[in-house]
């Protein structure tokens, strides 16, 4: 546009200056060839040049579009694919987020065989097909990109890995991962599929392995790398409950300081002693723990076992309440096992005394179940199967 308006331009001036000139003096032009002979004046012959010579660019021209015509006609056909391709593009990804999965399916096949962009219509198709549960089509969708597009081979196998790994598929997902893992040891996305499947297979040894090279790569958020040393640890100690006392203490011995003091980890400990057959030394440990410091979690906790000495751990749990009070949110829980531990030990005024404490703050179906046992044992039969009922009702909420 701007070169035609500069030529326009050129022949306004022209033909303004030959206008000026015949109209000073029009002049005389003279041609002849054989028995061809014109006059005329030299403002007309300057005109007649100046217009075979638009018309001769005009011709010229036309001879250049037709020639670029093919050419021309190719562009345009690859900007139309190209628009279409964009559209099905976007509206692919947007059905792969709503959920209509075999739609988006059927836009990104479209174009598989595209030589731009293919790769990008072949992962979308797998995803679409994943979505739907056909793995079959998926897997093929991830075959051929591998096949066409061998540079993206390690991404592509990531992908497929983390793909059997949300269809619970873990034994297919760990031969890929082992053999990504042996290619790029220091992987973060690698590692972090290959944690996160130690994890689902509850291989926690395994994770807690992990742990060190994921905080040196910076591959997971600091808290969510906590989070996953706990459930480590915790998954840990519930496996080791199974071996003995000795092999859970072995372990959380090794535990650093910062671990062994979390209040979580503290009743994992408990609860795999006590599958270990030491509820002795579990209820020790939380007693211990409740005497530093408060916590409702770990008075819960406690309210679950039983020690095999059931004196002690009475005496100890009396003085707790005593020190945090009735109105302490430790109390019901500390109430419940002072109450089993007085069950126990045959005390039955005692046991009613802390049971009826447990149900005037925090009612629930065991407390009604103990109270029921203590009532009948005492004789009061009518309001033990009262209790009993209570404490089937509130399990059937």
């Amino acid at each position: 546009m701007r070169r035609l308006l500069i030529v326009l331009l050129l022949i306004a001036i022209g033909a303004g200056a030959i206008t000026l000139l015949a109209m000073r003096d029009p002049g005389q032009a003279s041609l002849s060839w054989g028995d061809w002979h014109v006059q005329t004046s030299l403002a007309a012959l300057l005109g007649i040049a100046v217009l075979a010579m638009l018309l001769v660019g005009l011709i010229l021209r036309l001879l250049s579009l037709l020639l670029r015509a093919p050419t021309l006609w190719r562009q345009r056909k690859a900007r139309r694919r190209q628009e279409r391709a964009l559209r099905d593009l976007t509206q692919g990804t947007i059905s792969l987020i709503e959920g209509d999965w075999r739609d988006a399916e059927q836009l990104f096949k479209r174009h598989t065989d595209d030589a731009q962009g293919g790769l990008l219509w072949l992962i979308g198709t797998a995803l679409a097909a994943h979505r739907q549960g056909a793995s079959a089509r998926r897997d093929d969708a991830l075959r051929l990109a591998e096949q066409r597009f061998p540079e993206a081979s390690q991404a592509l196998r990531l992908l497929q890995a983390e793909l059997l790994i949300d269809e619970e598929r873990l034994e297919g997902a760990l031969s890929h991962l082992q053999a990504l893992h042996a290619e790029a040891p220091r992987q973060p996305h690698v590692l972090r599929l290959l944690t996160e499947l130690h994890r689902r297979r509850g291989e926690w040894e395994a994770v807690l392995q992990r742990l060190p090279e994921l905080t040196r790569l910076r591959a997971l958020p600091e808290e969510r790398l906590l989070n996953l040393e706990e459930d480590a640890v915790e998954g840990r100690l519930t496996q080791l409950g199974k071996e003995g006392r000795e092999a859970v203490n072995a372990f959380w011995n090794d535990l650093r300081r910062s671990l062994r003091g979390r209040e979580r980890l503290i009743a994992a400990h408990a609860r795999a002693l006590a599958a270990a057959g030491d509820s002795d030394a579990a209820s020790g440990l939380l007693l211990k723990t409740l005497r530093e410091r408060p916590s409702t979690h770990l008075a819960s906790v406690l309210a679950r076992l039983q020690p095999a000495q059931p004196k002690p751990a009475l005496e100890a749990v009396e003085a707790l309440l005593q020190r945090y009070g009735e109105d302490s949110p430790l109390a019901a829980p500390l109430h419940l096992f002072a109450a089993r531990q007085a069950w126990a030990l045959d005390l039955w005024g005692k046991a009613r005394s802390h049971v009826e404490a447990v149900l005037a703050q925090a009612p629930s179906a065991e407390a009604h179940a103990l109270l029921a046992r203590v009532l009948e044992r005492e004789g009061h039969r009518e309001q033990a199967l009262e209790h009993a009922l209570k404490g089937l009702a509130q399990n059937a909420v």
